[in-house]
């Protein structure tokens, strides 16, 4: 595989695991807020925390496009925005071990896919400077 074709796919990695993280948590939070919980959320608050999920995916979806020319800034502000949330929501509820209890797979995988992306995007970032040493 070339330079320049490896790094395309260190780029489409970094960026699919940005967006695949926001697909997810919102399709789990959604599900779990509208299927499993409806009969013990009122309805305005179920509104109410899906338009949350959309802000929220609305924020990765706009990383992964940011991603396609800031891949680490994109990658870090993922991770920043993750983990934000995480403490955010730690706070409202007042339950801050909730960080190391609930859940507490699945914040291990998206953290592990948020700092894959990462990676991928400093191997694309290296990438794409070897490219402009050699064709200047």
């Amino acid at each position: 595989m070339d330079t320049k074709a490896e790094m395309s796919a260190e780029l489409r990695r970094a960026r699919g695991w940005i967006l695949a993280v926001g697909i997810i948590m919102f399709v789990v939070d959604t599900v779990l807020i509208q299927v499993v919980q409806k009969d013990q959320i009122p309805e305005v608050w179920r509104t109410r925390f899906l338009v949350i999920d959309l802000v929220i995916l609305a924020y990765f979806v706009t990383l992964f496009f940011v991603a396609k020319t800031q891949p680490k800034l994109a990658c870090v502000l993922a991770l920043v925005g993750y983990w934000g949330l995480q403490i955010g929501v730690a706070a409202w509820v007042g339950d801050f071990t909730s960080l190391f209890t609930q859940g507490i797979v699945i914040k291990i995988l998206f953290t592990a896919a948020l700092i894959k992306g990462l990676k991928s995007a400093n191997r694309a970032t290296m990438l794409k400077s070897e490219l402009e040493k050699v064709f200047g």
